[in-house]
């Protein structure tokens, strides 16, 4: 039996070589046409969340097939907008937030069947606000409270979206991902400064429960010098905070008094750590009972004096500031 099926076999190949060299016909033995799978194409978006009216760019890769040699067409809802061989990837401005891009897109490996890849993108955005937690302004006061070196510092992310209310947050100091901040419904992180630091990077990505909606944003916190800024205090009208002393101030009342406004110190954390040092034409003073104020009356007209006050925590040297303000009478 062994010996019938090589004759038969021997016998196909010489009838072959036979018909190659007398009528110049050429056999070719084809391989079997492997048919690539929608799942052996990757789709990668650069930047991976974009936000709305972003440069985004959808890239197409695949193990499987050589992509640079397959015909590759993109459609959007307007219709066609690149096609062509090997035209992997695709850069478009991204749409606001929760409008979505939807791209088709038909890819045809030589040889091969078309497969159809279908794309969303769905532009995420988030407001994101921070202030200082513990710093000292004034009453009424409209900036921001700025924070200091070893302050604490509160930042809360708020998602733009309407269509979704359940978040998870995940938030990061310095790619550093904080865990027990982090979590569904943690929308703010409060931490406190290093003292080596004048910048704090914070990151924070909040995703729905489905993971639909995906934003994240990143930010950059400054770390100030507090401040004093000297006001003028009327025994009837109060503190003037319209308009801050400023040097070579004139004064023609028989006495004035300077309150001394300090400026982010979180002073209110404990103020028995803070000390004031007053001191009247570079002589050093008693504290007065009101820490932050001094009553000046001049001996006689046409003087001066030169006000100082040093400001600083008696545990940390980092939070200090000086003011200078010379009064003419």
């Amino acid at each position: 039996m062994i010996k019938v099926r090589f004759f038969k076999l021997k016998s196909i190949i010489g009838l072959f070589t036979f018909l190659t060299l007398i009528f110049g016909v050429q056999v070719v033995f084809s391989a079997p046409q492997i048919q690539v799978q929608e799942s052996e194409i990757s789709v990668e978006t650069a930047p991976k969340n974009p936000q709305p009216y972003q440069e985004v760019t959808i890239s197409l890769s695949s193990y499987a097939t050589d992509l640079s040699k397959a015909t590759i067409t993109w459609q959007s809802d307007g219709g066609v907008v690149l096609s062509g061989i090997g035209k992997t990837s695709y850069t478009f401005k991204a749409p606001g937030a929760d409008i979505t891009a939807r791209f088709n897109i038909s890819i045809t490996p030589p040889g091969g069947y078309t497969i159809n890849k279908i794309v969303y993108i769905t532009p995420a955005d988030m407001d994101v606000f921070w202030q200082s937690e513990n710093g000292h302004t004034p009453p009424f006061y409209k900036g921001r409270t700025l924070p200091v070196t070893k302050g604490s510092i509160k930042v809360v992310a708020i998602p733009n979206t309407k269509n979704y209310e359940d978040f998870s947050f995940v938030w990061k100091n310095k790619d550093k991902t904080m865990v027990d901040s982090s979590g569904y419904n943690k929308n703010y992180y409060i931490f406190r400064n290093s003292m080596f630091d004048k910048i704090d990077n914070i990151t924070v990505t909040a995703s729905s429960l489905e993971n639909n909606y995906v934003a994240q944003k990143n930010i950059d916190i400054p770390i100030l010098n507090p401040e004093i800024v000297f006001y003028k205090k009327d025994p009837a009208l109060g503190i003037d905070y319209n308009n801050a002393l400023v040097n070579n101030s004139s004064v023609t009342d028989e006495e004035i008094t300077i309150f001394a406004e300090p400026y982010y110190f979180p002073i209110e954390e404990n103020p028995a750590k803070f000390i004031y040092e007053w001191s009247i034409n570079n002589k050093l003073i008693d504290t007065p009972t009101k820490k932050n104020e001094l009553s000046i009356r001049p001996t006689s007209r046409g003087g001066y004096a030169i006000v100082n006050l040093d400001i600083y925590h008696i545990n940390n040297m980092f939070q200090e500031a000086f003011n200078s303000i010379k009064i003419n009478f």
